[in-house]
C-alpha cells in the first residue's frame, strides 16, 4: 500500500470518528431536549388546567368538558383526573401510530414521555390530582427530522473534509510522487532528472540524491555510447575510402551465412587494383587517396539499387561487394559497369592501363557456406580472374537439398497443415552463478515416429518455397495456445526473424494471440528481435515494444555486431540481453568491449555469446567479462 493511501486512510478514519462523535453528541442533546420539552409541555398543561378545573367546584361534567377541550387542542397521550381516594374521575387517552418513520429508528431512539401532575382544588378542599402525559408521536417526528438534518450535514461536511484532506495530502506528498516516478524510471533503465526541487528538507535530500544518481548513470551510458561510436568508426570504417573494412565484413557475414538467412544465396564480387605500388609512386599519396575515393564512389553508385549490399575494402588493393539474394548474372552486369567507369578514371589520370588494371572475380555462395569457405573461394575466383585477364565466376559446390524442391514443399505444407512442428530447447548458461539462465526454443519438424527434420534441414527449402511466414505463424500458435504440452521450464526465448516481423499481418496476429493467451502462459517469455531491425528504432519496433510491455514479455536482441551509428536505441528498447557470435566478441579490442560493457551495465543488459563450441573459446570470453553462453559447449558444463 502506498504512503499516500496509508496517510489518507488514517486521517480519513480520524476525521470520520470526530464527525461521528459530534453527530452522536448533537443527536443525544436533541433527544434530551425533546424529552425535556415533552415534560415541560405536560407540566404547563397540568398546572394551567388544574387551576381551571378548580373553578368548576367539583362538577365532573364541567371538568370533563375542560379536559376534552385541552386534549383536543394539544398533543397528549392521556389526561387523567383522580380523586383523593385514587379513583379515576375522568380519563381521556389515545393510542396513536407513528407514521413515515422507520421501525429501526423507533427501536433505536425509544422516547418515553414523563407524566406531569398537579393538584386540583376547589377553595380549601382538594378535588383530586390531574396527570398529564404528552404524546410522543410529534417528538419522534421532530427528532427524526433532526436526525436526517444531522446526517445530511455529516455527509456534506465529511465529503468536503475528505476532498480538502485529499488535496492537502496530494500537495504535501507531490514531491514524493515525483520521486516514486523517478525511482520507477530507474528500474526501467530510464533517465529522468527531477527539476522541481521540493522545499521539505527530507524530500529535498531524496530528490537531490536521486538526481545525482541518475545523472551519473546517464553519464556512464552517454560516455559508453560516444566511446563505442568512436571505436566502431575506427574498427569498421576504412579511413581513406570511408567504406566498411575487413573486420566489418567478417562480423557481418554470419547474418547471411546461416540456414534461416533471408536470402538462400548471393554473390560476392572481388575487385583488385593491380600494381598499386607503381600507381602510388606515380600519383603521390594525396592523388592516390583521391583515386581510391573515386573508385569507392563507383562501387557505391553501381550498387545503390541493390538491397543489403555490403561494400568493404579488405586491404590496400582488394575490395569485396557482397550482394545477398542476387545471382551471378546480375553481378556480371554490375561489374561490367564498374569496370568501364574504373577504366575512365585510369585514363583520365594518364595511367598505364596494362599495369593499373582492375581484376574482378565473382563467387556465388549459398547460405550454408562457412566464412573460411566464402573467403577462400572468393580469393580463388580473383586468382583465376587475374590469370585469365577476364571476369571469373565460381559457384559453390555444396548442395542445400537432399530432396528436390517439390518434395520439401510437400513435406513442409503437410507439417503446417497437421501441426507437425515441435520445440527443441537449447540452454543458455550463466557461468558466473553456475546456473541455467533460460532456454532458447528451436524448431523441429516431424512426419512420423521414424522421420523428423531439424531446423537446419528444413528451413532453407522453406524460405526458398516462401513458407517461412506460415511456419512461424504455426509455431506461435503452438507456443501460446498449448505451451504446457512440451514446455516445463520457467523461462523461454523465441527468435522471430526479420521477414516475419515485417510481414503485413504479423503484428495483428501476435497482438491477438497475446490478448487471448498471454495471461495463461506458465513461463516467462522473451521474444528475440534481430539487431538489424531494432537498431533502426523504427515505428514498427516501438509498436512491438509497447505490445510486449503490455503483456510483461521481455525483448532480447540477436545478431548484434554493434554497427549502429548511435546506441541510444538500447536504452529506448531496453532489451534484457544482446546476443552476438562468440568470435565477434573475441575480435573486439579492449576499448570497444569496455565501451559496450559500460553501456550494457548502465541499463542492466546482459551479453550472451552464441555459437561457442569449445571450452578454450569460452574461457577466453570469460576473461573479457562475458559470462552467459549459448552453444554446444554448454552441454559439457556442470551447473
Amino acid at each position: 500500500m502506498t504512503l499516500f493511501k496509508q496517510i489518507a486512510i488514517m486521517l480519513s478514519i480520524f476525521l470520520l470518528i470526530i464527525l461521528a462523535t459530534v453527530l452522536t453528541l448533537n443527536f443525544q442533546s436533541a433527544n434530551k431536549s425533546v424529552q425535556d420539552r415533552l415534560y415541560e409541555d405536560a407540566k404547563n398543561t397540568a398546572t394551567s388546567l388544574s387551576l381551571s378545573l378548580g373553578n368548576a367546584n367539583g362538577d365532573i361534567s364541567i371538568m370533563s368538558t375542560m379536559i376534552n377541550a385541552n386534549f383536543d387542542s394539544g398533543y397528549y397521550r392521556n389526561i387523567i383526573l383522580i380523586d383523593v381516594d385514587k379513583k379515576v374521575l375522568y380519563k381521556r387517552e389515545t393510542e396513536t401510530e407513528v407514521l413515515n418513520i422507520p421501525k429501526w429508528f423507533l427501536n433505536f431512539v425509544n422516547i418515553k414521555a414523563p407524566i406531569a401532575n398537579a393538584n386540583v382544588s376547589a377553595g380549601w378542599s382538594q378535588v383530586g390530582i390531574l396527570n398529564v402525559q404528552s404524546d410522543t408521536t410529534y417528538a419522534y417526528k421532530q427528532l427524526y427530522s433532526i436526525f436526517k438534518s444531522l446526517l445530511i450535514s455529516f455527509a456534506i461536511i465529511s465529503s468536503l473534509g475528505l476532498i480538502i484532506l485529499n488535496l492537502l495530502i496530494h500537495t504535501i506528498l507531490r514531491p514524493l510522487k515525483e520521486v516514486q516516478k523517478q525511482a520507477a524510471a530507474v528500474i526501467k533503465n530510464e533517465f529522468i532528472i527531477q527539476k522541481n526541487i521540493p522545499y521539505t528538507k527530507e524530500f529535498k535530500d531524496v530528490v537531490l540524491g536521486m538526481n545525482n544518481m541518475v545523472s551519473k548513470v546517464k553519464a556512464m551510458f552517454d560516455k559508453g555510447n560516444e566511446e563505442l561510436k568512436a571505436h566502431k568508426e575506427l574498427e569498421y570504417i576504412d579511413q581513406v575510402t570511408k567504406l566498411k573494412n575487413r573486420k566489418y565484413f567478417i562480423d557481418k557475414l554470419p547474418s547471411y551465412l546461416k540456414i534461416d538467412a533471408s536470402s538462400k544465396s548471393g554473390v560476392n564480387i572481388i575487385l583488385s587494383i593491380n600494381e598499386m605500388g607503381e600507381t602510388n609512386k606515380k600519383l603521390g599519396h594525396s592523388k592516390m587517396n583521391t583515386f581510391l575515393v573515386n573508385i569507392a564512389n563507383i562501387f557505391t553508385q553501381n550498387t545503390k539499387n541493390t538491397q543489403d549490399a555490403v561494400i568493404s575494402r579488405m586491404n590496400g588493393t582488394d575490395f569485396f561487394i557482397l550482394l545477398p539474394g542476387y545471382s551471378s548474372d546480375i553481378a556480371l552486369e554490375i561489374t561490367k559497369s564498374i569496370k568501364t567507369s574504373c577504366i575512365d578514371i585510369i585514363e583520365s589520370l594518364n595511367l598505364d592501363e596494362e599495369k593499373t588494371s582492375i581484376s574482378i572475380g565473382i563467387y556465388e555462395y549459398i547460405c550454408t557456406d562457412t566464412i573460411p569457405q566464402l573467403l577462400s573461394r572468393s580469393d580463388n575466383a580473383l586468382a583465376q580472374a587475374k590469370f585469365s585477364h577476364s571476369t571469373y565466376i565460381e559457384k559453390s559446390s555444396n548442395s542445400l537439398e537432399v530432396m528436390g524442391k517439390e518434395a520439401w514443399k510437400s513435406i513442409i505444407n503437410l507439417a503446417i497443415e497437421k501441426n507437425k512442428f515441435y520445440f527443441v530447447p537449447w540452454s543458455v548458461i550463466d557461468t558466473k552463478n553456475k546456473k541455467l539462465d533460460h532456454h532458447v526454443l528451436s524448431i523441429n519438424l516431424t512426419i512420423d515416429k521414424n522421420t523428423s527434420y531439424s531446423y537446419a534441414q528444413f528451413m532453407a527449402p522453406a524460405i526458398e518455397a516462401g513458407l517461412s511466414y506460415k511456419i512461424y505463424k504455426n509455431i506461435l500458435n503452438l507456443l501460446f495456445k498449448t505451451p504446457q504440452i512440451v514446455l516445463k521450464a520457467k523461462k523461454y526465448a523465441l527468435r522471430l526473424p526479420l521477414e516475419y516481423l515485417e510481414a503485413t499481418n504479423s503484428y495483428n496476429e501476435i497482438s491477438s494471440l497475446l490478448q487471448t493467451n498471454a495471461a495463461t502462459l506458465p513461463f516467462k517469455l522473451i521474444i528475440e528481435l534481430p539487431d538489424k531491425l531494432v537498431n533502426n528504432n523504427s515505428a514498427l519496433i516501438m509498436q512491438y515494444k509497447k505490445l510486449f510491455d503490455m503483456y510483461n514479455i521481455d525483448i532480447g536482441i540477436f545478431e548484434f555486431i554493434g554497427e549502429s551509428d548511435d546506441y541510444q536505441y538500447l536504452q529506448n528498447i531496453k532489451p534484457v540481453y544482446i546476443k552476438g557470435e562468440g568470435n565477434y566478441f573475441l575480435t573486439q579490442n579492449t576499448q570497444s568491449l569496455s565501451a559496450l560493457r559500460l553501456i550494457t551495465d548502465s541499463v542492466d543488459i546482459s551479453i550472451i555469446a552464441v555459437g561457442v563450441v569449445d571450452i578454450k573459446i569460452l574461457k577466453e570470453l570469460q576473461k573479457k567479462g562475458i559470462e552467459l553462453f549459448q552453444g554446444k559447449v554448454t552441454e559439457d558444463l556442470e551447473i
